[in-house]
């Protein structure tokens, strides 16, 4: 056992023996399990590493139960989120300054380029709508699925999963066809160095095919991935399996591999304007968040862990702040750098949280 994995141990020994003790509640500060799961938290980042030390304070004074803001009153950085709650069923709008909107019974929402609209699917229904929820046009297809939008503000395509494969149709709802019978059921990722041209997987291949149809390149690979992320440059697309990243580059070759063979891989999302990747990793007794520089992944460094499950991670606009969901302390946490600033009673201001749809825009 590594001096890792004995750190994680007691931590995790001490947070359940904490949460069985039956306490009385002082006022003015209950702690239930988002205030145990914190303090927790904090001993775990300091126990870590010697950078852990240096931002223990910063993390236990933000994660504390005492210290997190009660509700959320701004987004850091600014910009607009999509959250989708499993409690509703449905949809949030959550404005730079905090305000929340619920858009309706949608799901798998995602923005259009610049945030005007938003596209989403409801039933047997691919629906494009405006930030106040209205309905702009709507499109009967069999079980559509993960709908990604993009272009500038006046030509736009999306594209979308459908019972018969993967298919295209522009912005205003005109134009839909099918592009792939056999695109798989991984998330589809347009290409942001391409002009319409898209990224999916098809039959043990990642595939690249502008909106048209012509196939630009087709790679081989060995693994199933769960998720496609392109930098925002174009030039890495990450393939994302269970303990495996394979990247490639704008070509189709490998670039890198980036493996986790004791951890599972749940998600990735590169900083806007790098090549830093920021995964999900799940161990058995903890989560974590990492940063991988996919030039120079020896550089790779622990953001943020806590026990239990994230659910997910996403960037603010200019790559500043990152946000994880975090549903075992009812908790959501923006870092950027060293800070870390915290947000509970998410369960009480949107559900259970699903996902954070979409991207954190504009």
């Amino acid at each position: 056992m590594t001096p890792e994995d004995r750190a994680w141990e007691v931590v995790r020994r001490a947070f359940e023996e904490r949460d069985s003790e039956p306490r009385r509640p002082r006022a003015g500060n209950r702690l239930g399990l988002a205030g145990a799961v914190a303090a927790v938290t904090a001993v775990v980042l300091a126990a870590l590493s010697p950078p852990g030390h240096a931002v223990f304070e910063r993390v236990r004074k933000a994660v504390g139960v005492e210290h997190a803001a009660p509700a959320l009153v701004a987004l850091p950085g600014g910009g607009k989120l999509l959250v989708q709650s499993a409690e509703s069923g449905g949809t949030w709008i959550v404005e730079a300054d905090g305000a929340k909107r619920e858009l309706g019974p949608f799901m798998d929402a995602a923005w259009s380029p610049h945030g005007l609209y938003v596209v989403a699917t409801r039933g047997s229904e691919l629906v494009a709508l405006d930030p106040q929820g209205r309905v702009r046009w709507s499109l009967a297809r069999r079980s559509p699925a993960t709908p990604t939008w993009t272009g500038s503000r006046t030509d736009t395509r999306i594209a979308y999963q459908s019972s018969n494969g993967l298919r295209v149709v522009a912005g205003d709802g005109t134009g839909d066809h099918l592009l792939a019978a056999n695109g798989g059921w991984i998330a589809p990722v347009w290409d942001p160095g391409r002009r319409f041209t898209l990224a999916y997987y098809s039959r043990g291949a990642i595939v690249l095919r502008q909106a048209g149809g012509r196939v630009v390149w087709r790679r081989p690979i060995s693994i199933r991935p769960s998720q496609l992320a392109w930098s925002s440059d174009g030039r890495y697309l990450a393939v994302v399996s269970q303990h495996r990243i394979d990247v490639l580059d704008a070509r189709g070759r490998l670039h890198r591999t980036i493996s986790m063979l004791s951890a599972e891989l749940r998600i990735a999302s590169f900083r806007p304007g790098s090549h830093d990747l920021a995964v999900v990793v799940r161990h058995p007794s903890r989560s974590e968040v990492r940063l991988v520089d996919v030039d120079h992944p020896g550089n790779a460094r622990l953001l943020f862990a806590g026990p239990g499950d994230f659910g997910g991670a996403t960037w603010s606009p200019k790559g500043d702040w990152l946000l994880v969901s975090w549903p075992a302390a009812n908790q959501w946490v923006f870092i950027h750098g060293t800070k870390v600033h915290a947000v509970g009673n998410i369960r009480r201001q949107f559900g259970p949280v699903l996902q954070l749809a979409g991207r954190w825009c504009c």
